[in-house]
């Protein structure tokens, strides 16, 4: 979206404000304060559930952001971290997400809209509505996640355990991750197809991820499934700079329907005993990952 569309709704709403202990209104904003704003989310701040808002102010004059509130349709949050903006500079807003709605189609428009409060360095004040773009579709991809973690919660309780085995086999490290799979009486049926590889983890040999059949009518007896682990790659700036390594996509059905792919996060101590197993896999001094 273009700047001329991006600023479609910049400046459609000027809020009087009032200054403290003061009942007189301050001076509303003028209508050359216009802003365009990109949402994005980092890998970084997927399993926090942080979305950054990143605005540019298109304007001549220098603005205080005081607030920002991102809504929609099933996704949304607001932060009170005050940022200067100066004009025709951007900055970044990170707003924790609340509870998404899943009441909707899960195909919906978004329907974002982001609202700034802001104030001018003479004193005028008010609210700059602003129609967001998002290049990566990331709103719908957090909706589609979250949605589909809740459906699933709803008949089957997902989760990895802490525990960790590690063998040797023909030579080579190979580590038992575990998932405990729990069925929600009176919920609906689940079946767990297919777990994920990640950037740090795969299964051994030639298979790209985990194939699980795993069914909420019929579950494991221990309620336990184990994924044997290897290293998906042993440079070591990777293994250091990992982010999401030790996040495993899981691919699931509910109702016979297919859901979007959601992850299940490794605990801290869980993820350092998987690096600490990466390194000594890859012939790498333990201790230096992470």
């Amino acid at each position: 979206m273009g700047p001329a569309l991006a600023g479609v709704l910049a400046g459609a709403l000027a809020v009087a404000a009032c200054t403290a202990g003061d009942a007189r209104p301050r001076a509303t904003l003028p209508a050359a304060v216009t802003f365009e704003v990109e949402v994005a989310q980092a890998r970084t701040d997927r399993v926090a559930r942080i979305v950054q808002l990143q605005v540019r102010n298109t304007g001549p004059l220098d603005v205080t952001v005081t607030r920002a509130r991102l809504t929609g349709t099933s996704v949304g949050g607001a932060t009170d971290e005050g940022r200067v903006v100066e004009a025709d500079r951007m900055r970044r807003l990170r707003v924790p997400l609340d509870a998404t709605r899943c009441d909707g189609a899960p195909d919906a428009d978004p329907g974002a809209r982001v609202a700034l409060d802001v104030s001018t360095a003479d004193g005028r004040a008010g609210t700059v509505v602003v129609t967001p773009t998002d290049e990566t579709d990331d709103l719908r991809r957090i909706r589609g996640e979250d949605c589909a973690r809740a459906a699933v919660a709803a008949g089957l309780d997902v989760r990895l355990s802490d525990e960790l085995t590690v063998r040797e086999v023909d030579g080579d490290v190979v580590a038992d991750l575990t998932l405990l799979v729990r069925p929600v009486p009176g919920g609906p049926h689940v079946r767990l197809t297919a777990v994920r590889s990640t950037t740090l983890l795969r299964p051994p040999g030639a298979d790209v991820d985990w194939a699980v059949d795993v069914d909420s009518a019929a579950p494991p007896a221990d309620g336990r499934v184990v994924l044997p682990v290897v290293p998906a790659r042993c440079d070591l700036h990777a293994i250091a700079e990992d982010k999401r390594g030790t996040v495993l996509g899981l691919r699931t059905e509910v109702d016979g329907v297919p859901q979007p792919v959601f992850h299940v996060a490794a605990s801290d101590a869980l993820r350092g005993a998987l690096y600490e197993v990466v390194l000594a896999a890859c012939g790498h001094p333990t201790g230096a990952g992470g």
